[in-house]
């Protein structure tokens, strides 16, 4: 695949920078108190050019779920092919560093499960997700699957990320997400008592 763009590249960039700020603020002064205005003047960028690269604040965190969910993606088609997928997505997730840190995941799950309008877009993020595994589940299945069973284990995977990564805030034993991941994984690989 060819490499994108300067322009695009560029785009890109301050796309992220501008939501690795809100993040920033959102968990410092929380969620309600920060403004787009507040995003772009921190960000260094005119409130226009905001509003160029997104058109609510509830979407300005989308960058970063998104790229998270390319690199989680292109880590388990990358992984070796005789790999089972539930291990395959274990050992993706393990080989991601993300770039906020235990502390910025933290606060991004955080914002992500408890403000009503980011929630949705997580959601619908997750559901993206779903989608983008589709291939790599019909590549990675061990006989042949029609696409709602593609559909079914995909959406398997991606609900034991989601739940990894939600019990990292809630929960008070501070299991590591990888720890989660791995529980439901096995739980799902050895029938989940259906």
């Amino acid at each position: 695949m060819a490499r994108p763009a300067l322009t695009e590249r560029r785009k890109a960039q301050t796309r992220r920078e501008i939501a690795e700020t809100a993040l920033a603020l959102f968990a410092r002064d929380g969620y309600d108190s920060v403004s787009a205005e507040a995003i772009a003047a921190e960000a260094g960028v005119s409130l226009r050019t905001f509003y160029r690269y997104f058109s609510t604040k509830d979407e300005v965190l989308s960058p970063i779920i998104t790229e998270s969910t390319h690199e989680f993606v292109e880590a388990i088609a990358a992984r070796p092919a005789q790999e089972g997928l539930a291990t395959a997505a274990q050992r993706a997730y393990e080989e991601i560093t993300p770039q906020q840190g235990p502390e910025g995941v933290r606060a991004l799950i955080s914002l992500l499960t408890e403000v009503p309008a980011l929630r949705a877009r997580w959601l619908s993020d997750l559901r993206t997700i779903e989608d983008t595994l589709l291939p790599i589940v019909h590549g990675r299945a061990r006989r042949p699957v029609s696409d709602e069973q593609a559909r079914v284990t995909a959406a398997a995977i991606v609900t034991a990320l989601r739940i990894a990564v939600e019990t990292l805030v809630r929960s008070p034993a501070n299991d590591p997400p990888i720890d989660v991941l791995a529980r439901a994984l096995k739980y799902l690989r050895e029938g989940a008592n259906l």
